[in-house]
């Protein structure tokens, strides 16, 4: 008979992680999605407009995405003209900038935005997600001052 193989047990820190991350982006997804949006692209929208005009490599490191995840995620946002990608500063780079229709969509979503943001803290509860942030704000410093 062969050996049984081990598997993770739910117990597992990534597990749990995705499991509250699901649960939480379902609130998000089903708000924005009435406005026409995911998550993620809400994010990168705002993530443009706060930063102005900015190098895709600056914005990657800024969201902390890879390189190649942020190039999947702008294509969309970019063939919908939300986003404009452009020349950078010095002619051999590139710049992502909004557009005035993302500005639009962005003003859009602020309220489904708002609304998932209040219903999840509702259902959290405030002390829970105060304590939850500090928690995560902590675990993402010592994560991140280890470098793999």
């Amino acid at each position: 008979m062969a050996a049984l193989m081990s598997f993770p047990s739910l117990d597992c820190t990534d597990t749990k992680l995705h499991q509250l991350a699901r649960v939480v982006a379902h609130y998000y997804d089903g708000e924005l999605g009435k406005v026409g949006l995911g998550t993620t692209q809400y994010w990168l929208l705002t993530e443009v407009l706060s930063h102005g005009p900015i190098r895709p490599c600056d914005l990657a490191h800024a969201m902390s995405l890879s390189p190649s995840t942020l190039t999947r995620s702008l294509k969309p946002l970019i063939a919908t003209g939300w986003l404009a990608l452009g020349p950078g500063t010095d002619g051999r780079t590139r710049s992502v900038s909004i557009t005035t229709a993302g500005r639009r969509k962005c003003a859009e979503g602020l309220p489904r935005w708002t609304s998932a943001q209040a219903r999840v803290h509702q259902l959290l509860g405030s002390r829970n997600v105060s304590a939850m942030h500090a928690l995560l704000e902590d675990c993402s410093a010592r994560m991140s001052a280890t470098h793999l």
